[in-house]
């Protein structure tokens, strides 16, 4: 590795008084600090700092404190060197350490003002995790790359879900009615950019920056599928590229049709008076809302799991049409041994629905139509992939009947932690990585937006690093660049 800053070692623990006094004389408190992503050749970690000699505000959350970006690393942790070092002062740490060898263990610290930056918690008490604000002793995180996956690199793409563009109040999806907004929302701050938009124009510009030559955006592209937000989503989009060649896109829940003021000037949708549908408008003026495509030798499915005629609140459990479910038994069967991908809003397993905050077998697609699907997918052993959003968390479970297809959901772009996963294919297997945005702006709302849900969105939402960074073995040798 080509050491940037090369100094002396470090003290590497410091105990809790000797944190706290720092952090107070310096007048910056490091925290929140989580690894987010792990190749095999590279790690990002992001952290905040705050002033901690201000009182939190309602949330918790610290007055913002610009400070430097400094991150420590060796393979021992007695011997850490700086390796990355931005004397640009802000409150939102985005390092990305380059040059890693595959399979090493690395113990890293970062600092600002000095001031060692304090993990993010989890309720395993992992440091990979997340958590709302608290001060502890630190000392150095360890982590080990993994081995990238066998063969050629192909291409990278990105999965993303959850940009409900329009929306302006996040976290309510836990909000008592009637209980004075309890947990209460979050908003921007007055006069910034409204945070849909700030993650959606993040989303098109970092996924090409990554490498990715598609997107797949798994639904709720809009907040409430009202004609001027689902046109602004598709605008955001069409930066990445050209619709049915660059991106695609599947419908959520709240993009299904609606019967208000703002979906008014949109197709009306047969049999239900008052109601239309914007989201067709934009996305599939001509054909049904499910789709298949390919993309250098990959299957791409895209599945409508919201598939169901209004009225409906969209609270409720997903669901296909049975004339879709038919379509894509015809699919499968004829190519059974393809390659494919699989996309849709509402997650499938019962691993998946149980581990989901909300009703059970309320929430995600509804049960009898998931054992369906996995059914259909042990049958089809090219299916390898099923990516899904919804929950807003990242989160990987498995299905004992397709035991072969990794099912993948991703963290919302809209909110904290705000990012997307990149799926890099080789000849011989894949990888999927989880980025947050590094753009200043998205970094501020995903940090505001943090304490959701009385603070505990985070333990929901970031995953585990294993549900955030994995390699799988596949041979994928039929895929071509």
């Amino acid at each position: 590795m080509r050491w940037a800053g090369l100094v002396a070692a470090t003290p590497l623990v410091l105990s809790l008084e000797e944190q706290t006094a720092k952090a107070a004389s310096t007048r910056v408190a490091p925290v929140n600090l989580e690894l987010v992503t792990l190749t095999e050749t590279s790690a990002v970690v992001t952290w905040f700092t705050g002033d901690p000699t201000k009182a939190p505000d309602s949330f918790g959350r610290l007055t913002p404190a610009p400070a430097d970006t400094e991150v420590w690393l060796g393979t021992s942790p007695a011997k850490l060197r700086l390796v990355h070092h931005d004397a640009s002062p802000t409150p939102y740490h985005y390092a990305e350490i380059t040059g890693l060898e595959p399979g090493q263990t690395y113990f890293s610290l970062a600092k600002s003002n000095g001031v060692p930056a304090v993990p993010a918690a989890s309720w395993t008490g992992s440091p990979l995790g997340s958590s709302t604000l608290r001060l502890g002793a630190t000392s150095p995180l360890s982590f080990t790359t993994p081995q990238p996956p066998r063969g050629k690199f192909l291409f990278s793409m990105a999965l993303c879900n959850d940009l409900h563009l329009g929306e302006t109040v996040a976290g309510l999806a836990t909000t008592v009615p009637g209980v004075g907004g309890v947990p209460p929302g979050i908003s921007q701050v007055d006069g910034k950019a409204p945070y849909a938009e700030i993650m959606a124009r993040a989303l098109s510009q970092e996924t090409r920056e990554r490498g990715a030559s598609l997107l797949v955006a798994a639904g709720d592209i809009s907040s409430e599928a009202g004609r001027m937000d689902v046109n602004d989503a598709k605008s955001y989009l069409d930066k990445f590229g050209k619709y049915r060649r660059d991106y695609f896109v599947t419908r959520g829940n709240h993009d299904r049709p609606h019967n208000t003021a703002a979906s008014s000037g949109c197709s009306a949708v047969p049999g239900a008076s008052g109601y239309h549908d914007c989201f067709v408008d934009a996305f599939f003026p001509s054909g049904p809302t499910w789709f298949a495509t390919n993309f250098k030798g990959l299957r791409i499915i895209g599945l409508d799991t919201y598939d169901k005629p209004p009225p409906s609140n969209g609270g409720d459990n997903g669901m296909m049409s049975a004339a879709q479910f038919a379509w894509l038994t015809q699919q499968l069967a004829k190519d059974p041994d393809t390659p494919t991908l699989v996309a849709g809003h509402h997650p499938v397993t019962a691993e998946a629905d149980l581990t989901t905050v909300g009703k059970p077998t309320m929430f995600d697609l509804d049960p009898q139509q998931a054992l369906q699907l996995e059914a259909l997918y042990a049958r089809a052993p090219g299916v390898f992939l099923h990516h899904s959003g919804h929950t807003h968390r990242n989160k990987r479970t498995i299905s004992p009947t397709a035991s072969g297809v990794v099912f993948q959901e991703v963290a919302a772009v809209k909110e904290y932690p705000g990012g997307f996963h990149l799926l890099r294919v080789f000849t011989g297997g894949y990888a999927v990585n989880f980025y947050k945005f590094r753009d200043p702006d998205a970094q501020a709302w995903s940090e505001r937006s943090r304490p959701e849900y009385l603070g505990l969105a985070p333990f929901y939402t970031f995953g585990n690093a294993s549900d955030r960074n994995a390699v799988f073995a596949r041979d994928l040798s039929g895929l071509h660049r």
